[in-house]
């Protein structure tokens, strides 16, 4: 199954571009943050190529959710988040917090990453399943520290250290989670991030990857690594302005897409 997320910048126009994203790599579930366009146009425009998809019900103002699949059902809502049960054993938590940029709101920040983590291991109970998938507009970047602290989303870069599940501190066991976007990090291989922005304080790395997907390491076994990108360019239309950077014209954000297999595969990856 193949996911995209998009933060789409309430972009009015942005259907047609989202449409090619959608059919151009395959995807049967698109995630969106800030979209204010025309849902309906956009099934419509999918089902005149014969792709057939419905919007989810999110009882989340900042995320919008469309697909194909039929077992797609929600479960909990917040201001910033909504999970959603697959197939009546996968979770998928999307997410968009707040800007750390222009609000500094990391304390709030992290409160609601908290309390992000905390429902999400409510219905693991619920319905008896680690297969959690986060994924969504962080606002931060995987080496923030609301990203890798273990109080919040304990997000780990090396699945060797994850499979453990959980490590104790202070007599507290922790969750964890796997983290694949640190592969993107780094300039070897364009795109630099999802979100570029030039700001004159004592430290700036221009680039972030603010649109992340981080899941329970049990799921390492059916995530494609290969299936991991940040999306630049459909067959007709980039999404980078003359300087490479997210045309804002389009979106500031740059779109990622991901794939899990929807059953396993046996033998562990390295």
């Amino acid at each position: 199954m193949k996911f995209l997320f998009w933060n789409t910048h309430k972009n009015d126009s942005i259907n047609f571009v989202l449409s090619e994203l959608i059919m151009e790599n395959h995807i049967s579930i698109a995630i969106l943050a800030e979209y204010t366009a025309n849902m309906q146009e956009l099934i419509d425009i999918l089902a005149s190529n014969n792709i057939i998809m419905k919007q989810y019900y999110s009882g989340c103002d900042r995320i919008k959710l469309l697909g194909s699949p039929n077992s797609v059902e929600p479960r909990l809502d917040t201001g910033h988040a909504t999970i959603q049960i697959i197939n009546d054993k996968d979770i998928l938590c999307c997410v968009h917090l707040n800007c750390q940029l222009y609000s500094g709101h990391q304390g709030r920040r992290e409160i609601l990453i908290e309390q992000i983590v905390h429902d999400i291991q409510t219905v693991e109970r619920e319905i008896g399943t680690e297969n959690s998938i986060v994924v969504g507009d962080f606002n931060i970047n995987p080496y923030d520290p609301s990203c890798i602290d273990a109080r919040y989303f304990h997000g780990i870069p090396v699945y060797s250290e994850a499979k453990r599940k959980s490590r104790e501190i202070a007599g507290r066991e922790y969750c964890m989670f796997y983290n694949p976007m640190w592969n993107l990090l780094g300039d070897f291989k364009p795109p630099f991030g999802t979100y570029y922005y030039n700001e004159g304080g004592t430290q700036n790395t221009y680039w972030n990857i603010y649109d992340q997907v981080i899941f329970k390491p049990v799921l390492r076994e059916r995530f494609v690594d290969k299936s991991l990108k940040i999306i630049t360019q459909t067959n007709t239309i980039s999404l980078l302005n003359e300087n490479g950077h997210p045309d804002k014209n389009i979106s500031d954000h740059l779109p990622i897409v991901f794939e899990f297999e929807e059953e396993y595969c046996y033998g562990e990856k390295p």
